[in-house]
């Protein structure tokens, strides 16, 4: 006897051929392309913006147009920009909290009323008037301020931030 081998006939063009046969044999997609467009379909879930936050709206709120004229207009022509913390404050209202002594550089650390802590180097603005730190000494902090007095005069005045010891008075 001779041995048959079996070979399958595994053509994917019947395949191919079968599927086409039974689609256009069973239009049953043509139904849910006819259906009612005026009928919402309440199986699928639809978003609903009302009451909820804006994904794409910035955290930070923009000033609008109008808001920049009118603080342009207040002050002249000059064009306010947001404060940096260490210069919110009065240089009075500042507590000196450290300081550090290395070879050549020197940094002082202060405390802001609301309990931040920020790093002072030769040259930082610090205090609502534009002070500038001048020097900094192993207990202390020299801070230069211009202040322009009611009759447009500027005066020089020089505040010293002390290190307090142990927490206490200086």
């Amino acid at each position: 006897m001779k041995n048959r081998i079996k070979r399958r006939n595994n053509h994917p063009f019947k395949w191919v051929m079968g599927a086409l046969v039974v689609l256009f044999l069973f239009p049953v997609p043509a139904v849910l392309y006819c259906a009612d467009p005026e009928k919402p379909d309440t199986g699928t879930y639809r978003y609903n913006p009302e009451g909820k936050p804006d994904p794409f709206k910035p955290f930070i709120e923009i000033v609008e147009e109008n808001k920049k004229a009118q603080k342009t207009e207040k002050h002249k022509g000059a064009v306010s920009l947001p404060l940096p913390p260490l210069q919110r404050f009065g240089i009075e209202e500042f507590r000196l909290t450290g300081i550090v002594l290395t070879g050549t550089k020197r940094f002082a650390m202060v405390e802001t009323p609301e309990g931040k802590r920020y790093v002072l180097r030769r040259g930082t603005r610090i205090g609502i008037n534009g002070g500038r730190v001048i020097k900094i000494l192993s207990d202390s902090v020299v801070v230069l301020e211009k202040i322009k007095d009611f009759e447009g005069n500027i005066n020089t005045e020089r505040i010293i931030l002390t290190l307090r010891k142990n927490g206490g008075n200086p």
